[in-house]
């Protein structure tokens, strides 16, 4: 049986769900505990930044698990809020304030850049995502 994690709780919530909900069928082999794999949010990175008197934000999600993510999903209530446009092919709004980054799409060890314009940085933070098993 494989499961996932959303690695925004802590571990034992996790446990509790599968052991109320029993055995979880029809999730992707490939997707795994990320505990397993010691993956947690602080290892994915969001970096961004703005040259004095630029309205132009550059920014940078990293990930440095050891593994492949799936499924990142981040708090992007900031833009939705303010009617700052969201970086296109980076962050799609999923419903709330959640976006999905890269649609969902597993994200290795190559950086996914972006750009918005703004007077000030707005916060991207990590709520969720996946863990991809080393094979895959």
């Amino acid at each position: 049986m494989s499961i996932f994690c959303s690695c925004s709780g802590s571990a034992i919530s996790l446990v509790l769900l599968i052991l109320l909900k029993g055995f979880v069928s029809g999730i992707n082999a490939g997707v795994v505990d990320c505990g397993s794999v010691e993956c947690e949010d602080t290892y994915i990175k969001i970096n961004q930044g703005q040259n004095d008197g630029s309205l132009l934000v550059n920014g940078d999600i990293i990930n440095t698990c050891p593994v492949s993510i799936t499924d990142l999903r981040v708090d992007c209530g900031a833009f939705i809020r303010s009617g700052v446009p969201l970086p296109p092919n980076v962050l799609r709004p999923v419903g709330g304030n959640e976006c999905v980054v890269n649609n969902g799409n597993p994200i290795g060890l190559d950086d996914i850049t972006f750009q918005y314009s703004n007077g000030e940085i707005l916060p991207i933070i990590v709520t969720s995502f996946k863990c991809l098993s080393p094979s895959t």
